[in-house]
């Protein structure tokens, strides 16, 4: 039995924990979810929710103002988030992994994912980010269980079609 179940953990077989926050350290149910979030309490992994904010979040490829967004525009402003986030997470460890996510689901909507690595380089960067503020707003970070990040993007992005909208895992 137990052979059985250590088998199935964290796969779509789990009926007790959700296997979405497994592999990609959210659940689009949050606290609503029927199976269980297993947070760690330490990860080589942390989660920067919401950090990364496109220029164009409300309507894809149109500003705040309304006016259409050059891509090349779109690039610059992620490559010097990317840079920034890059330089100052920096300062905690040495980074395995850094993904920005880039999806129109609230659950990861500009979700930022670094894997240090070393477990205590990814404490010291959660107690020292605890309480920061990014571009104005609070900085909410958590361990992540994701510690593979070859199983952290969704099938449905992988073969080009989703039936949620935009909700695609797409991290750069």
């Amino acid at each position: 039995m137990a052979e059985y179940l250590a088998s199935i953990f964290g796969t779509e077989k789990d009926r007790v924990n959700c296997p979405f926050y497994f592999k990609i350290g959210v659940c689009r149910h949050g606290d609503r979810c029927s199976r269980l979030h297993n947070r760690p309490t330490i990860s080589p992994t942390l989660v920067l929710a919401n950090m990364y904010q496109r220029p164009d979040m409300i309507t894809p490829g149109v500003d705040a103002q309304g006016q259409p967004i050059d891509p090349e525009k779109m690039q610059e402003h992620f490559e010097d988030f990317y840079e920034d986030i890059y330089e100052e997470l920096g300062k905690f460890g040495e980074i395995e992994n850094l993904n920005v996510c880039d999806n129109l689901a609230d659950h990861m909507i500009g979700n930022v994912y670094v894997q240090f690595r070393e477990e205590e380089q990814a404490a010291v960067a959660y107690n020292a980010l605890q309480g920061r503020f990014y571009s104005g707003r609070p900085i909410i970070v958590e361990y992540s269980p994701v510690t593979d990040f070859r199983e952290a993007t969704c099938r449905q992005f992988e073969e080009n079609s989703c039936n949620r909208g935009g909700s695609v895992i797409s991290c750069m």
